[in-house]
């Protein structure tokens, strides 16, 4: 159960942005040179340098998103170890051990949804 649980966990999470960081390092490098050929010609280079400008932007975005997800995997990364070392498998209710991992719950007419304070939702 531990194993899907950290597979689900996971999959919903997904991967971190260090993929799409290395396209934009790729593409900045390239538009770079691009620039510098320009400027070297006396040609216009503005528009290419806000090109360069709105990809370090991105690039700027994704690194913030990157450790924000690093910061909540390293939290469900602690969750999935307090479940693993918890000697006392849980078969009744244990008010301590909802409130250490559970945010709130929602109540609905046909379903319910626990948010978890790791920030997963699962609706039930």
């Amino acid at each position: 159960m531990i194993k899907t649980l950290e597979e689900n966990i996971h999959a919903v999470i997904g991967d971190t942005t260090e993929y799409q960081i290395s396209e934009i390092n790729i593409l900045l490098e390239e538009k770079q040179k691009e620039l510098i050929n320009l400027a070297n010609k006396g040609k216009d280079y503005e528009p290419l340098a806000d090109e360069i400008d709105n990809l370090r932007g991105k690039r700027q975005t994704l690194l913030v998103e990157d450790a924000s997800l690093s910061g909540e995997n390293e939290r469900i990364n602690e969750l999935i170890e307090f479940i693993r070392n918890n000697k006392y498998r849980t078969q009744r209710y244990d008010g301590a051990l909802v409130r250490k991992l559970i945010q709130n719950v929602t109540v609905y007419d046909d379903h319910f949804v626990i948010c978890f304070k790791s920030g997963i939702e699962v609706e039930v």
